[in-house]
Order: structure tokens, then sequence, then C-alpha cells
């Protein structure tokens, strides 16, 4: 084996092995920063919700006059190109109420708080609202205002 040859055999080595440990170092790290797809953990009707946007009055059923409801999600994973939509209806007259979306301006996990209000209350019946993930209804939830 020429000088050339030996000369070029070692820097090969040289550059090869640390570029090998880098490697086998990283894919863990990389096999990690996989995209988890956006679930929903919970989600819960409530009364009321503390600062932290958690639930403080689970119920399907509220009083005639009540003005605000809270719809609750727990979200993990939830990415900008995701979207939360709250479909309200008032089942007795066959009527959407109110629709909203959250789309997350970056990555996010926790508690969605959808609020609806009605300053003069919400009469008496028969009430649902339906939730859709990234359009796909993912739940129904029946409620009573009486």
């Amino acid at each position: 084996m020429n000088k050339k040859s030996f000369l070029k055999s070692i820097y090969l080595k040289a550059i090869f092995i640390p570029a090998l440990c880098i490697l086998l170092i990283m894919l863990p790290l990389l096999n990690g920063c996989s995209k988890k797809p956006v679930e929903i953990q919970n989600i819960i009707l409530s009364k009321n919700v503390d600062i932290n946007g958690n639930p403080t009055e689970e119920s399907d059923v509220f009083a005639s006059g009540t003005q605000e409801i809270f719809l609750v999600i727990k979200i993990t994973d939830m990415k900008s190109t995701d979207n939360i939509t709250a479909k309200w209806t008032f089942l007795d007259e066959n009527i959407e109420i109110d629709s909203k979306t959250f789309i997350p301006e970056e990555k996010f996990s926790g508690n969605h708080v959808f609020k609806i209000k009605i300053s003069q209350g919400f009469p008496f019946g028969n009430y649902e609202v339906s939730v859709f993930l990234n359009g796909k209804q993912v739940k129904t939830i029946s409620f009573k205002v009486e």
C-alpha cells in the first residue's frame, strides 16, 4: 500500500467513525420527534370553569335563564394544521345557535374552552353540542334546559 492510499484510508476512517457515532446518537432523538396525532382525551359540559379552564360544575341539565354554558375539551398534540369545531343546536326548533372553531397558532396540549352565551338566557328545551376534529364528528353531547 502506498503512502497516499494509506493516508486516504486513515482519513476516511477518521471521518466515518465520528459520523457513525453521531448518527447512532441522533436516531433515538429523531424517533422521539415523530409526529403524534392530535388526541382528544375528554369532552365535558360545565356550568363554570376555573382560571385554568378546568370544568368546575359538570352537568347536562341547566336551569332556565342560564346565560353561559362551557364545553371543555382536553387535547394533546394539537398542531396548527388541526382544528376543533363545536356546533351548538337547539333541538326543539332544529336551529343551529352557534358554531366556533379553534385552530392553534402553534403546537397545543391542554384544555380548550368553548363558551356559548345567550344574554337573555337559554329557553327551556333540548339541546346538543357536536364536536368535530379536523372535520370529522367525534362526539355529540345532549343537554337540557329546565
